[in-house]
């Protein structure tokens, strides 16, 4: 991987390269650069992917394979023959073009994966899996695909499509690639309805309709606090970091005993991070060391509606890759933790990473890392939480606001990266949704001992 300012490009700068994304080039001397690369290396490059920022001469570059943007020929072809490797190419760069508006990193970074992976440049894991019917599983797939549907799961199918609200929702869904994680989640957070979980459950987790199998993603290798107020990092202290601020008995002495452990000020994961207001309430279970993990957040619907919503995890400490690689003696790392959960039939599982944390508790940094398998869907991700959302006072500059970074890099993040706000205000607690939440106050009671299963049954 190489980053070139298009100012500084060389005719031959490009050449060998698979795929080039360019961003935010615009000037003519900029597109003027870029052009005569383009031209120098057109025969080695499998995609140009440009941003909506970009200009109109680049913009016009693009190209996914066998499609061309500005080709009359290329655009009929793709139009008129589904099948061609034309329209492979005009599908993908379909996807990377919606991926690209967003202007975040995880989604320049997963627009890429889509091209490279796409256009056969090599596969790729992370986003091989694909439940949506199309023309490059071939009919044959497809076929199979939905016969093992309708074997498997008549009965889900047949109510599924009976119910209005639950068709629509399927519908919304086949119009997007369900390896996109904003649109898609969006779409079920929207239509929530038992027969849609009923759906989801029976082709995707207990029979694998599509064979998915999206893996939990080990890179980056992201370090573990070690201390914390002076002394080593222990269980107790890893659970009162992550318990927070929530009125708690086993909370830590500077808790501010709310009805929440943290809030989320920005995030890494526009997938995961997005939604704004997010409460995170972390407390122990009544057996064993596992805890419980209630996210409560704001979604806005596909009807422009705000809602809350509310999610059930099981927390259990794990080994972190550190404690192998030092020859630690068997048992969970401190800080390190597996979250589980049952989310409208899918089942996510997630290792999270206390990074850092202030003595005060004024902020933490966690790392996730996370796949629902069946949906073929990988994420990874890092949190800045906070007592109340926003960016505390204190660190806004100097070292305070450097441990912050060094917690982030340490994720391979930047803070430039960070969706959701900056030092000077968070998005998530933006006043359009402050001033709605004030006439409908977040469900912040907690769960308790309930298993997942029953607590989505009693919902429902």
């Amino acid at each position: 991987t190489t980053s070139i300012k298009a100012t500084e490009l060389g005719a031959a700068d490009l050449k060998g390269q698979d795929i080039v994304v360019a961003l935010g080039v615009c000037t003519d001397e900029e597109q003027t650069k870029l052009a005569a690369a383009l031209d120098a290396a057109q025969d080695s490059l499998a995609a140009i992917l440009a941003d909506p920022t970009c200009g109109e001469e680049t913009r016009s570059r693009q190209k996914a394979g066998k499609y061309v943007k500005s080709s009359a020929i290329a655009n009929a072809c793709a139009s008129i023959i589904p099948w061609s490797a034309a329209a492979t190419g005009m599908r993908v760069l379909s996807k990377t073009d919606t991926l690209l508006e967003r202007k975040s990193s995880e989604d320049y970074i997963f627009a890429v994966l889509f091209a490279i992976h796409g256009l056969g440049v090599t596969t790729i894991d992370a986003v091989k899996s694909d439940l949506n019917p199309s023309w490059e599983k071939g009919p044959i797939r497809n076929a199979q695909e939905f016969k093992k549907m309708a074997d498997c799961c008549g009965p889900q199918i047949a109510a599924a499509i009976s119910d209005p609200q639950t068709k629509k929702a399927i519908d919304s869904l086949n119009a997007v690639d369900l390896r996109d994680q904003v649109g898609s989640y969006r779409v079920i957070v929207s239509n929530e309805t038992p027969e849609l979980e009923d759906f989801t459950l029976c082709i995707l987790q207990q029979n694998d309709c599509f064979g998915c199998d999206a893996p939990i993603l080990d890179r980056p290798k992201v370090p573990l606090q070690k201390e914390w107020r002076g002394k080593p990092l222990d269980q107790e202290a890893a659970k009162q970091i992550i318990i927070g601020h929530l009125d708690h008995p086993d909370a830590a002495d500077c808790s501010k005993r709310e009805d929440w452990s943290w809030r989320i000020c920005v995030g890494a994961n526009p997938a995961y991070d997005a939604f704004p207001m997010q409460h995170q309430i972390f407390y122990p279970s009544g057996k064993g060391k596992s805890l419980w993990y209630d996210p409560v957040f704001c979604v806005e619907t596909l009807d422009n509606e705000l809602i809350w919503c509310k999610r059930h995890y099981r927390v259990t400490p794990r080994r972190h890759w550190s404690a192998d690689e030092a020859g630690a003696p068997e048992g969970a790392s401190p800080g390190a933790w597996t979250l589980n959960t049952l989310d409208n039939g899918m089942v996510s599982e997630e290792k999270w990473t206390t990074v850092d944390a202030a003595d005060d508790l004024s902020w933490a940094v966690l790392h996730y890392s996370g796949a629902a398998r069946r949906a073929g869907q990988s994420y990874v991700g890092a949190l800045l939480c906070t007592p109340d959302g926003e960016w505390p006072a204190d660190c806004r500059s100097g070292e305070n606001l450097e441990r912050i970074r060094r917690a982030f890099r340490s994720c391979d993040l930047e803070l430039w990266e960070l969706f959701g706000g900056s030092t000077e205000k968070s998005y998530m607690w933006d006043d359009t949704f402050t001033t709605w939440k004030e006439d409908n106050p977040p469900p912040l009671d907690r769960i308790g001992d309930i298993s997942i299963t029953s607590w989505r049954a009693k919902e429902r």
